[in-house]
């Protein structure tokens, strides 16, 4: 499986970014790569979500994501997928005063594809950067 985590401050207001996060029906205005997604809501604070993707190839894949506001913190585990055999991970969303909040996402993926190391870290870890940047950036267009 391929780790790759990400800590960033962002001059945003905590409780927003978290809706960002939240707002998976609007990852495809934002995140690269991202087509479709269909939004299955569980329960409070649990949801299931089907992402259609393009990385390498059109994919789709499914994950439970649990969501607990209080503490800031939105994890992710992978229900079924056409190509992917592993996908776990955690955004952790911290206000740390002034208007600035601490983001860490951290993921573990694994495809059922023989994916040579060098893709993958560069999928991973290479587009973290600027995926950080689109939730900050969507957050900033959505707070006005």
């Amino acid at each position: 499986m391929a780790k790759a985590e990400i800590k960033k401050t962002l001059n945003v207001d905590t409780g927003k970014f978290f809706d960002t996060v939240v707002g998976y029906e609007a990852y495809p205005e934002f995140v690269m790569g991202c087509k479709k997604v269909e939004v299955e809501r569980k329960a409070p604070g649990q949801s299931r979500v089907t992402y259609h993707v393009s990385m390498m190839k059109d994919l789709w894949y499914t994950l439970d994501h649990t969501e607990d506001r209080e503490k800031g913190i939105v994890t992710w585990k992978l229900i079924k997928s056409d190509t992917l055999t592993g996908n776990e991970g955690a955004w952790t969303i911290k206000d740390i005063g002034d208007g600035k909040t601490e983001v860490t996402y951290a993921i573990d993926i694994e495809f059922n594809i023989p994916v040579p190391g060098f893709i993958l870290s560069k999928l991973v870890k290479g587009s973290l950067p600027s995926m950080i940047d689109g939730f900050e950036k969507q957050t900033k267009k959505k707070s006005g």
